[in-house]
């Protein structure tokens, strides 16, 4: 059979190992998120085509990680397939639940509006017996809860109320249960967190710190203006010091030119409480709401040279990395077919990023229903058909060689004009080359124990 290197690869540029006085490269093989080590004549063989000459083994393991493959196969189509499938054969059902429609921040860049509206008991209900009509299907192995904002901790009630009768539902149809919730943290106390995840079946929680105090209180103030970091860090150093409670936990900062030289501050901070082996820390950049807010964001270029830096920051301090995108075949609710999201006030969404905000109207256009059977305009094929936008050209994604890791980031953005691509296309060449770095480090270090052994022996 006729084969080709696939068009869905990174390779770094070349670089000289010290220890083995080689030329190397790092390459990924996206379609399936492998790394190979090689030598810069294999990588000369691979360029040119010259596959024979590799011995079998190695030809073997480039066809398997699919670096090397059929020469007329169509590889954006196996791919957009393959996506296609994962999100019909996923038999996990995700629901996101707003509990309420109000927060106690008022964050400068968040565009949703925010009113005291709590999720009513009729909806509460409504929203039970949709759950039902979905489970009865028998499609699905497990139900997953997320419980999103604006604050879902302010409409604690409510979860209280959904969380037994939902647990309850997806036993009577032999599914497993599990819970996540993004909160900003300020209700987050001890006693909550408890309740949360020995109750309430919570297994991730993700709280938002926007750097040290002096930039979180800045951006992340509550309505009335008070400040909120010093609260947030205590709940989340409290949670993150619990050997009582099996949860994970991460922390958010989402940075544009206002606060991203605070990210290194808050690094140290959370180091200096001994926290980087109990909870996951990761930086996003601002984006749009609705909003101007992805105006005031770092560039993606910027953006991605900073985050190399704060990766290195984060070795050094000791908090555990992942470098390397994994394959995403589903790249979000929107392209999945049953999840979806509830709103306090009953509209339902296949985006999570469209709720509660005015600048898509009202009704909001991208609501696809409502819990009491009226019809909304939206419609779910809007979003959902992202994988054929994808197929037919219309978007940038059908020549990248990064879509089988990314899937096409958000198809909402995609949709606005506006470019989602992740950091991980504009740095994939330095996190390469960083895992490499530190793969060398582990094996010096592992060299070097095994030697002290065997003089000990």
């Amino acid at each position: 059979m006729s084969m080709r290197i696939s068009d869905y690869h990174v390779i770094t540029p070349p670089f000289f190992d010290e220890l083995e006085k080689r030329i190397k490269r790092v390459i990924f093989a996206t379609r399936t998120a492998n790394i190979r080590i090689i030598d810069d004549h294999t990588w000369s063989l691979l360029e040119a085509g010259q596959f024979e000459q590799f011995s079998q083994d190695i030809l073997f393991d480039f066809v398997d990680i699919e670096l090397i493959v059929p020469a007329h196969e169509d590889e954006l189509k196996t791919i957009l397939a393959r996506n296609d499938a994962a999100k019909l054969d996923d038999d996990v059902l995700s629901l996101v639940v707003q509990p309420t429609a109000f927060c106690q921040l008022g964050c400068h860049y968040c565009g949703q509006e925010h009113t005291s509206k709590m999720m009513s008991e009729d909806d509460q209900k409504r929203f039970l017996e949709r759950t039902r009509v979905k489970l009865e299907t028998q499609k699905f192995h497990s139900l997953s809860v997320s419980w999103f904002g604006a604050e879902p901790l302010v409409g604690l009630s409510v979860i209280r109320t959904l969380t037994p009768q939902l647990k309850s539902l997806a036993e009577s149809f032999g599914c497993s249960y599990d819970a996540r919730i993004v909160t900003n943290g300020l209700a987050l106390t001890e006693k909550v967190a408890t309740e949360l995840i020995k109750e309430f079946g919570v297994t991730f929680i993700e709280v938002t710190l926007d750097g040290v105090a002096e930039f979180h209180n800045a951006r992340r103030m509550q309505k009335n203006g008070l400040p909120t970091f010093d609260t947030i860090f205590a709940n989340v150093t409290a949670l993150a010091h619990r050997d009582d409670l099996d949860v994970q936990l991460n922390i958010r900062c989402n940075v544009d030119h206002e606060n991203y030289e605070s990210v290194s501050l808050l690094l140290q901070k959370l180091a200096d409480e001994g926290l980087q082996n109990k909870l996951r820390f990761y930086v996003a950049p601002i984006h749009s709401w609705g909003n101007d807010a992805h105006t005031r964001s770092l560039t993606k270029e910027e953006f991605a040279e900073w985050e190399i830096a704060w990766f290195g920051e984060m070795i050094n301090l000791g908090f555990p990395m992942g470098f390397i995108p994994e394959v995403k075949p589903i790249v979000c609710m929107a392209v999945t077919p049953n999840a979806e999201l509830v709103d306090a006030y009953g509209n339902i969404f296949n985006c999570t990023e469209v709720s509660y905000v005015p600048t898509y109207g009202t009704p909001n256009e991208y609501a696809i229903d409502h819990l009491s059977g009226k019809e909304m305009p939206g419609k779910r094929d809007r979003l959902g058909n992202f994988n054929d936008r994808v197929r037919q050209g219309e978007y940038p994604c059908s020549t990248c060689p990064m879509l089988p890791v990314c899937g096409g980031a958000c198809p909402k953005s995609w949709l606005e004009g506006i470019a989602p691509c992740p950091s991980a296309k504009h740095n994939i060449e330095q996190r390469l080359l960083l895992t490499y770095a530190l793969s060398r480090i582990e094996q010096e270090e592992s060299s070097l124990q095994e030697a002290s052994t065997a003089r000990r022996n």
